[in-house]
């Protein structure tokens, strides 16, 4: 038996293969839309850093800057003129109080043959010679500068809206530019009852231990002073907090729970330049958001991304 499909049947086939074609295209650009929509939501949400709070110590402390010195100096001079014949040591090294430090040759004519011998006022270490074999020395003229001791000394000028805020015993820090990490502990060694007229600063001694060997008298320091300080208080990251209104009131930050955030008001007490005191508002042991924190809002959705 021969069957013969017609022209109407054939247009009736064609049109069924084109409808299935295009219901599949369709099912598979609905299906990649639902895939890419569903990405999209994930995307979303918030990439945040998160940091816990601790218990810690926090500072209250005062920034100066000051010259530095060994804890002993003095200046060598002669009792009387006469040429350099001699230096018995050599700059850097170790001298011990009265031993012969430089042998001059006398100018008097009435004791022209009897050496002048210049000895060391202290022990410490010969830090500086001022003159040349055969140059002329005075009874003004410095023939060298010893230093010693194991303490390193500073005198910072304070201003007078500062200076009730230091008392003597205070702890302090010394970083020193030309000696990268190393961190001398001290303290301030008293404070000057007479205020500059002109300046309007007062004296505040320091002295710091001498804990490394390669201090040198003359370098410049940057000091710290402790005015307080708080041990086994709640803290935070100063770069967690937000403030409702400028300049530093109502301070809140976001607590994170559950990959939400969470907005927590916040009373500060201590407050240095990276950490801050929480007194009330939060608890040890919880996540608060650092970086993205700016664009949050309660109940944002968030997702915690390593620190780069």
């Amino acid at each position: 038996m021969n069957f013969r499909i017609g022209r109407k049947e054939a247009t009736i086939a064609a049109g069924i293969i084109i409808v299935l074609f295009l219901s599949l295209v369709a099912f598979r650009v609905v299906q990649r839309y639902g895939n890419n929509h569903r990405d999209t939501a994930t995307d979303t949400s918030a990439p945040i850093t998160v940091s816990d709070v601790y218990l810690g110590t926090v500072e209250e402390t005062l920034f100066y800057t000051a010259d530095l010195h060994a804890e002993n100096e003095a200046e060598v001079y002669s009792l009387a003129s006469g040429k350099v014949i001699k230096y018995n040591y050599k700059e850097g090294e170790p001298i011990r109080k009265g031993a012969t430090l430089v042998t001059l040759e006398r100018q008097e004519k009435w004791d022209e043959y009897m050496p002048v011998v210049v000895e060391a006022p202290i022990s410490g270490i010969v830090a500086r010679e001022y003159l040349d074999v055969g140059e002329l020395a005075t009874v003004a003229t410095p023939l060298a500068l010893i230093v010693g001791g194991d303490t390193i000394k500073a005198v910072v000028k304070v201003p007078d809206v500062e200076i009730g805020l230091i008392k003597a015993g205070m702890k302090a820090r010394l970083t020193i530019a030309a000696m990268p990490g190393a961190v001398f502990d001290g303290e301030v060694h008293g404070v000057s009852p007479f205020l500059d007229p002109n300046t309007r600063t007062a004296r505040v001694e320091l002295s710091f231990k001498k804990t490394d060997p390669s201090f040198a008298s003359g370098m410049f320091g940057d000091i710290t002073i402790i005015t307080k300080q708080k041990d086994n208080v709640t803290c935070i990251p100063v770069n967690a907090l937000l403030y409702e209104k400028g300049g530093r009131k109502d301070p809140y930050c976001y607590v994170i729970r559950d990959n939400s955030a969470h907005k927590r008001s916040l009373t500060l007490g201590i407050v240095s330049e990276d950490t801050a005191e929480v007194i009330a508002g939060l608890k040890a042991g919880v996540k608060v958001a650092v970086s993205g924190r700016d664009t949050l809002k309660e109940g944002a959705v968030v997702r915690i991304v390593a620190k780069p």
